[in-house]
């Protein structure tokens, strides 16, 4: 499927460089941009609803896709080249990277996890950052298989962590008020008249049959009304970004704001449940923490990194790192499609002391919707997150070393 996709990359790359503008300068008074570390989550996939659990929740059609179930999208690609142009002329214009020509190993490197939709991501973001570059993207394992470097999986063994990792996302579930939210989706979905309700008097979606699994070498899960809630809010979802063409969205029943708030509300809160307590979070994130640590720490470590994984990755690591409370202006989800998280290392140029600084840069749900181009005039929401025990200007080495020790410990 990654292939098939390159006639369409190849077109947009030359549409693209006659049509290139520039992205706003990122400079820093009195301060040189030396490293970028890129987190990103993989862009417009198509979602799992042909079969199964969600074809069975309800008695609409979904809509057919022309890619396979959880593949990057023609779309979706081209979402990737816009954004990959931006962050490419926003390096080039902090100086971090040469201001013409290809990038050597030195520059740039891309690793991203070995599924379609990771990999495919990576390349449009080289093609859109790096038009006529040959730019190798790390595969470590056959595609298909996840990297353990991107798999979300619980590490620690231990019943005791176990135990612990339950009981917190048990809590974190019953301090969520999640019953009018799954009602809106049960209405927009009518789930009591699909199959899965077939011979049932009474059936809804409810939070009270959710149950917990943290199990080692599995990612944390759960089953119930939440997990297939979370499934057919993420189909709805796509399906807005992918604007299908069909003018009345969730057949015609979604159609409020506080409907769509209501999605949200679902789907944030399933992440932050099986991937935001704190203990969990430092243990699924640890290898991606380590990765980042010591891209930090090794001089010779390219400029910029760019690492393509999914939410579970963005959000176990943020929430690790102590950031929970944030909010993306112009987006429904917390870890949005084609988003990333940016860390940066910027040098004094008088004093030579550095700083850490964070910020999740992403596309906002109207520009993914409308295919909006990227650049100065259109950029994409840039939102700065504060490292716990930093300053409003980001981190001293020496902070942001206790950020990441605290952050798997």
């Amino acid at each position: 499927m990654i292939r098939s996709l390159r006639p369409l990359l190849l077109a947009l790359v030359l549409a693209l460089v006659a049509t290139a503008a520039a992205a706003a300068s990122p400079s820093v008074q009195g301060e040189a941009l030396e490293q970028v570390i890129l987190l990103s989550r993989h862009n417009l996939r198509a979602p799992v609803v042909a079969s199964g659990a969600l074809a069975n929740a309800t008695p609409e059609r979904w809509p057919s896709w022309d890619v396979g179930a959880g593949e990057l999208t023609t779309k979706g690609g081209v979402l990737e080249v816009y954004m990959g142009r931006y962050i490419g002329q926003w390096l080039r214009q902090a100086k971090l990277l040469p201001a013409t020509g290809c990038p050597q190993p030195s520059d740039f490197h891309a690793h991203a996890n070995s599924l379609q939709r990771t990999q495919a991501t990576a390349q449009f973001f080289v093609a859109g950052a790096f038009p006529g570059c040959h730019v190798t993207v790390e595969q470590r394992m056959p595609l298909g298989t996840m990297d353990p470097l991107f798999n979300p999986v619980i590490h620690n063994g231990d019943a005791a962590f176990r135990e612990r990792a339950l009981s917190a996302m048990q809590q974190a579930q019953a301090a969520s008020d999640l019953a009018p939210a799954l009602a809106a989706v049960e209405a927009i979905t009518r789930y009591p008249q699909s199959a899965a309700c077939a011979g049932r008097s009474e059936c809804h979606l409810t939070p009270a049959d959710s149950i917990f699994s943290a199990e080692p070498g599995k990612e944390p899960r759960t089953s119930g009304s939440l997990a297939l809630a979370s499934g057919l809010v993420d189909a709805l979802l796509m399906e807005h970004y992918q604007g299908s063409g069909i003018p009345r969205e969730g057949w015609g029943r979604l159609n409020t704001e506080a409907k769509w708030q209501a999605l949200a509300q679902i789907r944030n809160r399933y992440q932050d449940i099986l991937f935001g307590t704190p203990e969990v979070a430092r243990d699924v994130a640890a290898p991606l923490l380590a990765r980042i640590n010591g891209l930090f720490e090794d001089p010779a470590s390219p400029k910029v990194s760019l690492l393509v994984g999914h939410d579970s990755n963005i959000g176990s690591v943020l929430a690790a790192l102590g950031i929970t409370d944030y909010t993306l202006r112009g987006q429904y989800e917390k870890t949005p499609i084609g988003g990333l998280l940016q860390f940066e290392r910027w040098r004094d140029r008088q004093s030579g002391g550095e700083r850490f600084r964070l910020a999740y840069v992403y596309p906002t749900t109207a520009q993914l919707r409308d295919a909006l181009p990227l650049s100065d005039v259109q950029p994409p929401v840039r939102v700065e997150l504060a490292l716990p025990g930093c300053g409003q200007n980001g981190c001293s080495d020496v902070q942001f070393e206790r950020v990441l020790h605290r952050a798997v410990n």
